[in-house]
């Protein structure tokens, strides 16, 4: 069984005698490709593009193993650097058993690379093998923004806990003896080890860097300096999506190596010390972060947070990254971005549940606060369910219908209050499918539907039965006082578009960040009027529509000023 798929998918597959091998075959895995990729944006200088293309070229074309290319590679700076006799040198080199091979080294190599190889290095790595360990290397653009608030001073250290080849520590301003690095990748080792002496070939030291899995309390790791130290500065770009095994972390419920790496890193930095982590977005809003996020706010001073633009190769997630210290905490939050600075309050962070990371000025706390005070519910009491999950769409679903089949709609088909015809039509035998909610939900009288994957909160209405599948997720609301049509409205208003924007900023509509919505407590003539408005909406009858929005923020006693704040917000004008 492929370690990549989870046990309760494969007992579906094998329960609906599905071809597992074809499954496999046909998912994006990334962690199996074979593919390898050039860190374009990883280059010093852009004119060495042609001659490291020839160098990695050379290696695949000729069958040298990575170790010994390396290895050559390395030699041969050395040499150029006229340091390769030096005896320290050579005690670096005898840790590492490795031969020279003699057409390569003929080569002919850069010698204004910081990084040579590092980016050979990248380039002979499979895409599935970097994206198992979760290791990427971070762009030059990235380090020096990282690194920027690191001024190493006397006899002030620097530790970089998953140093890779070395490119925040090449970027550290100090001599030798204040720079720490630790990889579990023994290739990445030497190799930092080697760009460091030819970074300070002039002076006398055996790298601080050690070979080693930085989460684990094994004895080999207990007699790694590392361990026995406080460091001033700790700044590194961590393995994101493996699994920490290490149960001692007990912060980390989730297990997420990111969050691992930045719980025990901490543990090592010194009073008054500076850490900062890149991470992937989803670290801002994502349930499952919720874990790393609280201790980020309970431990020392977050101080800032970095938005990025752009992506580097093999890694398609936005990224940030954090910067926080030992201190006290501050009230105020720096939030920078490739157009701005602004700060934000640190108690924004606690508005949600799950503390979510939204980037909330003093309008949006405003708001919040007052929607907060007038919510007397939620929909916690309601009934929730998901649409139907066939196991294979491919073969379930099917394009023209017939005797015995129905429509079933998508997400695709679901509007603001009304459904789009559906196109597809499914035969409903529930003990065929891989998941199904219960009979009375999806016939139920009234139901409300929603898209799950959105970047907006979209609600329809459904009084025919209908079926619907798992692209959609199914709400039966109970709330005092409120017919299913009036909840259906609050939904859809720009008010709650905008709250569930600033709270949670998630291109899924979950469940759990629905329940964090607060509703009014509203008469019954209120409920009757918006319900009249919503019947004609859902005839075709949009007329009312702003009606319902102006009710709905008249409830909350949200004021003009405060409406085209909302506005502005969900049109992207915001400045």
């Amino acid at each position: 069984m492929n370690a990549n798929v989870s046990i309760a998918t494969a007992r579906n597959w094998e329960r609906l005698h599905v071809d597992i091998s074809k499954k496999l075959t046909k998912r994006a895995n990334k962690q199996m490709s074979q593919k390898h990729f050039f860190p374009l944006e990883y280059i010093e200088n852009r004119k060495n593009i042609q001659i490291i293309t020839d160098i990695v070229n050379a290696i695949f074309n000729n069958g040298i193993d990575t170790y010994s290319a390396l290895y050559t590679i390395a030699v041969k700076q050395l040499i150029q650097a006229n340091i390769y006799q030096l005896p320290h040198v050579q005690k670096v080199l005898s840790e590492y058993e490795y031969k020279i091979d003699d057409f390569l080294y003929n080569i002919q190599i850069p010698t204004d690379e910081r990084d040579l190889l590092g980016v050979v290095y990248q380039s002979l790595s499979l895409e599935g093998e970097k994206n198992q360990k979760g290791s990427y290397y971070t762009p030059k653009k990235v380090v020096q923004n990282m690194m920027s608030c690191v001024f190493l001073e006397n006899e002030q250290k620097l530790l970089d806990p998953c140093c890779g080849s070395g490119s925040f520590l090449l970027s550290a301003q100090g001599n030798p003896s204040q720079i720490y690095g630790m990889d579990n990748d023994f290739l990445a080792v030497f190799i930092c080890k080697i760009n460091l002496l030819l970074k300070y070939s002039e002076e006398v030291f055996i790298p601080q860097i050690y070979c080693g899995d930085f989460l684990q309390d094994d004895i080999f790791n207990m007699n790694i300096p590392i361990f026995h130290e406080q460091f001033e500065y700790i700044i590194t770009n961590p393995p994101w999506g493996a699994v920490c095994v290490n149960n001692s972390i007990f912060e980390i419920t989730s297990k997420e190596s990111f969050s691992c790496f930045y719980v025990k890193a901490f543990g090592l930095l010194k009073e008054k010390g500076c850490i900062r982590f890149l991470f992937p977005e989803s670290i801002l809003n994502v349930k499952a972060h919720r874990d790393i996020r609280e201790f980020i706010l309970s431990h020392g001073s977050l101080d800032s947070i970095t938005l990025y633009t752009g992506m580097f190769s093999g890694v398609t997630t936005k990224y940030i990254d954090i910067e926080a210290s030992k201190n006290n905490p501050t009230e105020k939050i720096n939030i920078y971005s490739a157009e701005s600075l602004f700060c934000i309050d640190r108690k924004n962070f606690y508005n949600t549940e799950n503390r979510v990371f939204n980037f909330q000025d003093d309008t949006d706390s405003e708001i919040i606060s007052q929607v907060k005070q007038k919510g007397a519910y939620t929909l916690k009491n309601s009934i929730w369910a998901l649409g139907v999950v066939t196991g294979n769409n491919k073969e379930k679903l099917l394009i023209e219908n017939s005797k015995t089949s129905e429509a079933i709609y998508t997400g695709k088909e679901i509007l603001p209050y009304v459904l789009k015809k559906p196109v597809k039509h499914i035969e409903y035998n529930r003990n065929e499918f891989q998941q199904v909610a219960k009979e009375e939900i999806y016939r139920a009288e009234e139901k409300l539907v929603y898209k799950f994957i959105s970047n907006k909160l979209v609600f329809a209405y459904d009084n025919n039965q209908s079926l619907f599948l798992n692209s959609a997720n199914i709400l039966i609301p109970k709330i005092p006082n409120m017919s299913i049509k009036t909840v259906m409205a609050f939904l859809n208003s720009e008010l709650y578009q905008y709250l569930y924007l600033v709270l949670f900023s998630e291109i899924k509509i979950l469940k759990g960040n629905l329940l964090e919505l607060p509703f009014a407590k509203i008469s019954s003539e209120k409920n009757e009027e918006i319900s009249f408005y919503v019947d004609r909406i859902i005839a075709g009858d949009y007329s009312g529509h702003s009606n319902v929005q102006d009710i709905i923020y008249d409830i909350f006693e949200i004021n003009k000023t405060q409406r085209k704040h909302i506005k502005e917000k969900l049109n992207g004008t915001f400045n």
